[in-house]
Formats: structure tokens, sequence, C-alpha cells
């Protein structure tokens, strides 16, 4: 977007009004999630909020519901660019009602590994993919006035030592231009977004928030972005650094800026020019979205438009990955019994964990909508539920109902006591045994951050008898009574602050004991703060959580499970990861099913006569052990709030689907380009020792399932493939008639596969790159013919190294679309190095 005049004139007449002290502050957050204004010159403050998965609310604290959309990885597969432009208007349309002006999304980087544990809320391992539809959702968003902020600017594709490793790549190799920047450059070559976030992790020696080369060089000087960048939450690392290198905005505090700023400046460290510069882009973002911005207070809004929407996202980004026999569609009528196992049945994930999860509207339980629709068509059958194994990797928080206060009410009684004192400053009854606070200031803000302590007390009644598992989520020292006898403790847990945000895991300590039904056990639980306050200016965590799960074992699961399948027609497992296992924070040490569903599945489908699985995952997991003893297989990624129903109407033949895989399932780990080199650990560099040999540009060997397949529930014909190039506009054009051969409507996805040209070219080069897609909605015996069209530069060109910039080799080219294949010939060579 080129700045209008009257813009400009505004932002000079600004900067020449604004005080050292005000531009200063301008250029850093002053809340966890908002920017200052300038009220006397009438710059208001901005406020952001996360994700594009369901617009959180301003209070990170808050309780408050929001309309939860499925998982990235579930948009990607809808192949859908118009569609996930409408998301991208119904989020601005949510940021509002949030009172939020920018959305911190879409995330971008790209599926490098299977075990990347923010995969969930990235698009694709393809660059041009994850481009294009992020730039559809920017496009929805900023078409009503709301800012999008995509992120992470660039590498932060995983999470491992997130902070702090060292990208082994320089900017100017093939690496990170044909891979990772290209991805970047694919969204700005269709869409303007008013900001860019800049990553944890250091790129070629340089933090990201500090590395001139990526944010000046590359993203404004070469590609001619306009917009304003801003760091990740306390990725700042220097004062004077990152203002020359172009990042504008400073988040969530002035913790390197501020008084420091102010005090670089009069030393002449930074000059006035360089600090006109950042504030400058931040005015010119302000003037983009200052139609966004109302006063009206936070509301939460249920609306059918929002339930259709992300109903028909989780729909259209379902993968039917294996249907052997055309087990799917179900058919009551068919099939009188029906065993649905797993407790994804009851209870499914909707979303991952970290900043891109939120607490949806409502969810839905796919059991009783399975229930539903078999019992209406056929009156006479019969649906059997097993929960099966346990997935949970934390224990859950006790419930409120097996909780009595000191007052007699339900919950528990928590009292605060400064350091060295008997006497509490503060007392109160809570309603659920958790505390969370991130500070200081804490609640009670008279609380010491240091030396002080707390005291929960409470009666656990457990509803069975057996060995029960009581489990403590502490910040500090703790030490847990039963009855005034001590029975667990631990000492204040090393973990950072992102660690206590999303990995909850690490500071869990556990004990297992023999507890009667109907027994009230007196709870006493003391915590200590911690020792020290965090470093870096972030908050010092300070929470306790007292959590309880009654006996479980596992054989009996099973046995359970296998019992209800022996007397079914059909068994559809449901089963995968939730929130605990894929999330911000933390990647995964590997790729299979958590628990014993693996052997669960396997056990079930001995004796089942049919078998179907669903499978919750935002990155793909291990099948092998158990994928040809079952006939069908769904992949419905982390659906959102209407996921029960999008499911459920999948496997009933209400939904045909028609998701792609926008990343590719290895039958194993270790047949991944990257096995070997994720995540870093030695010395904190991450090496991508694979080059661009990322997912299927590494090739088909060892795939379960490639890029780009799904099937349905009818069958498409390509035929009448003709291919041309117009080298005097740059385009390649490719037609092609699609006709459907079923007897249902369906949606296809056209993709376009370019194979370069390999004679005389000295680099390696992946067999094929995707470089167009269209989706197609044709009636049964429908048939159309498609056209695309496609940059000729950006589908035949690869990054060189020496020159430092892209070349397109002269030569015969093919293109394969479908099982076709047509040719074209590029007849002189081009070099080139702009968006």
């Amino acid at each position: 977007m080129s700045l209008t005049t009257d813009s400009k004139t505004s932002v000079e007449l600004l900067l020449s009004q604004l005080t050292l002290e005000e531009k200063v502050s301008l250029l850093s957050g002053h809340r966890f999630n908002a920017t200052p204004g300038v009220p006397r010159l009438g710059i208001p403050p901005i406020q952001v909020a996360d994700s594009i998965n369901g617009i959180r609310p301003s209070d990170p604290s808050s309780d408050e519901t929001t309309a939860c959309f499925p998982s990235t990885t579930c948009l990607a597969s809808t192949w859908d660019v118009e569609l996930l432009g409408r998301l991208g208007e119904q989020l601005a349309r949510q940021a509002k009602l949030k009172g939020a002006q920018v959305v911190l999304g879409p995330t971008i980087n790209i599926h490098r590994d299977p075990r990347g544990g923010r995969n969930f809320e990235c698009f694709s391992e393809d660059p041009l993919l994850s481009g294009q539809l992020a730039g559809a959702i920017v496009n929805g968003i900023q078409k009503h006035g709301v800012g999008a902020c995509p992120k992470h600017f660039v590498c932060n594709d995983s999470e491992t030592l997130r902070h702090f490793y060292d990208v082994a790549e320089s900017p100017h190799g093939r690496t990170l231009r044909e891979i990772y920047l290209a991805a970047w450059q694919h969204l700005l070559r269709v869409s303007d977004p008013v900001a860019i976030m800049l990553a944890y992790n250091k790129v070629d020696g340089f933090f990201c928030s500090e590395n001139k080369t990526l944010v000046t060089g590359i993203l404004r000087e070469t590609w001619g972005y306009q917009g304003a960048t801003i760091s990740d939450w306390f990725a700042v690392h220097s004062t004077v650094e990152p203002i020359r290198a172009g990042l504008d905005l400073e988040m969530p505090f002035p913790i390197n800026r501020g008084r420091k700023l102010l005090e670089a400046v009069r030393e002449g460290l930074v000059t006035e020019e360089e600090l006109d510069a950042r504030v400058a882009n931040l005015l010119r973002l302000r003037d983009r979205i200052k139609s966004s911005h109302q006063d009206a207070a936070e509301q939460p809004e249920l609306s059918e438009e929002v339930s259709n929407l992300a109903y028909e996202l989780a729909s259209s980004g379902i993968v039917l990955l294996k249907n052997d026999h055309n087990i799917l569609s179900l058919d009551p009528f068919q099939t009188s019994t029906i065993a649905v196992i797993g407790e994804f049945a009851t209870n499914p994930p909707v979303t991952g964990g970290g900043s891109a999860s939120c607490k949806p509207q409502y969810t839905q339980n796919p059991l009783a909508l399975l229930q539903s629709a078999f019992t209406t068509a056929n009156p006479d059958s019969q649906v059997y539920h097993a929960p099966g194994v346990r997935t949970n990797a934390i224990i859950p928080v006790v419930p409120t109902s097996l909780l009595t206060s000191s007052s007699g009410n339900p919950g528990v009684t928590v009292s605060y006591y400064n350091p060295n004192s008997t006497t509490p400053i503060h007392t109160t009854t809570l309603s659920t045994p958790h505390i969370s606070m991130l500070g200081p200031p804490y609640d009670p803000p008279t609380l010491s951050p240091l030396g002080s302590h707390l005291t929960l007390t409470t009666t656990l009644t457990p509803p069975t008898t057996g060995t029960h598992t009581l489990a403590v989520r502490h910040t500090g020292s703790f030490t847990l009574c039963i009855d005034s006898t001590p029975v667990l403790s631990a000492p204040e847990p090393a973990i950072t602050t992102s660690d206590y945000l999303f990995h909850p895991a690490l500071y869990e300590s556990r004990i297992q004991l023999p507890m009667k039904s109907g027994t009230p056990y007196a709870i006493h639980l003391t915590m200590s703060a911690r020792a020290e306050l965090m470093s870096h200016g972030e908050p010092t965590p300070y929470g306790l959580t007292l959590c309880f799960e009654e006996g479980y074992d596992t054989d009996t699961a099973i046995s359970s499970a296998v019992e209800a399948a022996s007397k079914s027609d059909i068994t559809v497992i449901f089963a995968g990861r939730s929130e605990q296992h894929e999330s911000e924070g933390f990647d995964m040490e590997g790729i299979q099913l958590p628990g014993h569903q693996a052997r669960m599945i396997k056990e079930v489908s001995k004796v089942s006569k049919k078998t179907v699985v669903v499978l919750y995952c935002g990155n793909p997991v291990e099948v092998e052990s158990w994928i040809d003893d079952v006939d069908g297989v769904i992949c419905a990624h982390f659906p959102g709030q209407e996921g029960g129903r999008a499911v459920a109407d999948v496997l009933m033949g209400a939904v045909n689907p028609s998701g792609k895989l926008a990343t590719t399932w290895w039958k194993g780990l270790e047949r991944s380009g990257s096995f070997g080199w994720f995540p870093a650990k030695q010395g904190e560099v991450m090496k991508y020792g694979e080059g661009v040999a990322v997912g299927y540009r590494k090739g088909m060997e060892g795939v379960r399932w490639g890029f780009g397949f799904g099937l349905a529930y009818t069958e498409f014909w390509y035929g009448e493939l003709r291919v041309e190039v117009d080298e005097g506009k740059g385009v390649l054009r490719c037609a092609v008639r699609v006709e459907n051969k079923g007897q249902r409507e369906g949606s296809e996805v056209v993709q376009v596969y370019v194979v370069p040209v390999q004679e005389g070219v000295e680099v390696w080069r992946p067999e094929r790159e995707l470089k167009g897609f269209t989706k197609v909605l044709l009636g049964a015996g429908e048939s159309r013919r498609v056209e695309l069209e496609i940059n000729l530069k950006v589908a035949c060109s690869y990054w060189d190294e020496g020159e430092r910039c892209w070349r397109m080799e002269m030569g015969t080219y093919w293109v394969q679309v479908g099982d076709l294949t047509g040719s074209f010939v590029v007849a002189g060579a081009a070099k080139w190095n702009h968006l």
C-alpha cells in the first residue's frame, strides 16, 4: 500500500509536534497487549489480540469465551482462498467486539519437522501455500479496518530454546530464500499487512529484532515493505541495535527502551532521525486502522453466522486419509450396531495450546451426534461407547464438587502471608484450587514478590475407592499435607515464564495414594514464592494448582473398548492429541500417539469387523503400527467449536470431504528430511542440514500420505491439459478440464506443480514444486475447464547464492496437474531480485 499525500503530511505534522519523551513512549507497549497513545495530539493507543483461531479477550486472565475457529493446519487443508478470506472478515468483526485494532496473526512459520510444537497454528511445509492462504486472511481482516500482524519473521519453526537458538544459515542462502523467507515473499505479493512480528530466535548470529539484513535489507529495501515491525513478547535484548536494524515497536513493556532509549538519544547513540523513522511507521499504522477504534466495552457474541463459518471451515479442512472398500460414509440402515471408542468422542480437543488457544463459546459431543444420527435414521440401531485409554499429559484440576472449604461452601480457602509473618494479609475462598498470577504486582497488591508464602486448605472427598493420584503444579517450593501428615513436597522448579504459561507438566509433582469413597481428607498445602524474580524483565509467575485423578488401569480400559467393539458391526475410534501435547512453548519428543492409544487401536481392530479411526492432531502422528489393521482414517486436526458436528457429518456422509494435506505424513520420523537436525540442543545452534529438501521436496520415498493428498466420496477425472507461456507478460497459463465422475456434489483442489529444467543446472532442485492451486465445486457429473495464471519467474526460478539473486534458466520445464503432464519452454534466462 502506497501512502497518500494526506497520510504523509499527517505523519510529518505529528512528528514535528511530538516531544522526545512522547516519541520514545510510542516505541514500546505499556500493557501486556496494548501500546500507549498521546492524548494531547489525538494519537490513540493500540490494542492487539491473538489469534486467527479465536480472538482472545483483552485481559489475559479473563475466562471469557470467544468464537473458536479450527487450527491453522485445518484451515490450510481447505486450500480455499475465498473461504479463508471470509474467515479474515469475521476475525475483524470479532476483534472489534474485543476492542482490538490489530490481530496478531496469522502465523506462517514453515512445518519443518513434525515435532514442532507450534505447527498446528502454522499453515504448511510449502511456502507458496502458506503465503497465499495467510494473505487471504490478512486481506479479509484488513478489509474492515482492523490490522493484521503476521508472525514470526523468520525461522521460528521450533519451540525448543526459541528465545536463543541461532539458525546457522545465511539470509542470502538458498535454504532461507527458497523456503522460509519465500513464505513471507508470497504473503507480501498478495497482501499488505499493517505490521509484521519479528521472531525470538537468531538468524546468522543476530537476533531477528537486531538483524538489519533481514529487517531493513530484505523486508524493507528489497521487498518494499512499508508497514510496521513489532517484537515478539520479551524478544528485545538491547536498546540501540534494534532501532538501527528497523524494529519499530518493543512489546510488551519498555524493558530496553523507555528511559534507556532516552539516554541513548541524548548521548548520540541513536539519532533523532533514526528515532523518527521508527515512530513514523507506527503513526502510519494508526492511520491505517483508525476506523477500527471504538469506545464500546468488550462484548461476547454468539451468532448463527459465526457458527456456520466455523462449521464450514472445519468440514472443508477435514481430510479423508483412508477409505478401504468405501467403508465411509456410515449407513445406519446397513450398520445396526456401532461402537464409539475414545475419550475424544465425548470431549474432543478443539485447539492446540499457547497464544493460539482460546476458550470456545461451546463444544460439541461427537458421540451424542452419532447416537442421534443413528437412532433417528434407524430406531433399532445400537450405539455402544467405551472411553478407552487416557491421554492427558497433566493431572486434571480437582473438580469443585469434590471440595469443601473451611466455610462449608464448595471450593478452597487461600491465605497469603508476607515474609516473617504469621498473620495473613488476605484470605479468600476460591471455587477452584487454581491460583495463577504474573507480576509483580500480584493480587493482593501488598503481597511481597520475594519471601512471601500462601496456604491452601480444603477437604477432598473422593467419589470412588482406589489408588488415586494427587498432584500439585507449583512455581515455588511446597509441602502437601493430608490429615496433618506430609505426603508430598518439592523444591522450586527451574522454569521460565514461557514454561509456566505453556508447559505445566514441567512443574507438576505427583503422588499416588489409596483413598476411600466418601471419606473426607483434610488438605493443607503451603507454597513459598520464588527466591528470585525472572530476568530480562519478564513477569514472575506465582501459581499453585491442586490436581486429582481417580485410579485407572490401562488393561481394563482397553478390555472395555475391545468388548464394545466385539458387539458391533463397525467401530469408530477417536484418538489423537490435545493442547496438552501440541502447544507453543515446547516441541514434542516424537510423533507417537500419547498414552496407549496405538495399542488400543490394534487390540480393538483384532475383534472389530470394520474399524475407522478419527485423528485429532495438528501434526502428523505415527500410524504405521496399526494402519494396516483399520479400514478408514480421518484427520480432523483441531477443528474448533463446530468440530464435533463437522466430524459427525463427514462420518455420516452429510459432508463430502474435500480437505487435502498441507504437510507430508512420513512412515516414520526418521524419514523426514529434518531428522537429525531438529531441534536445537547443542550450543543453541539450529542447523538446517536438509537444505531446501523440506517436506515433499525431499521426494516420495518413505511417505505414507503425501502433501496435497486427500480422498473424497466421489471421483474426479482430469483431462485436456493445456500449458502455454507468455514471456512478454511473464506468465505461465495452465488450463485443465476437471469432471466429477461420482453421484454426488464434491469439491476438488486443482494443484499445479512445476518440474524444473535439469540440463545444465549445477544446483540440486526438488523434483517438483507447487506453483499454483484453486478449489472448484462440481455437481455430480459436472465438468469444468479450470484455468490458472502463474507468474513465470516465480514458477521457474531458484536462488543463486553466488549472484545473490533469483535465476530463471532457459530450457524445457514440465507441469504436473493430477495425473497429467505437459511441457513448456522458457526461451530466455533471467535474473531478478525483487518481491
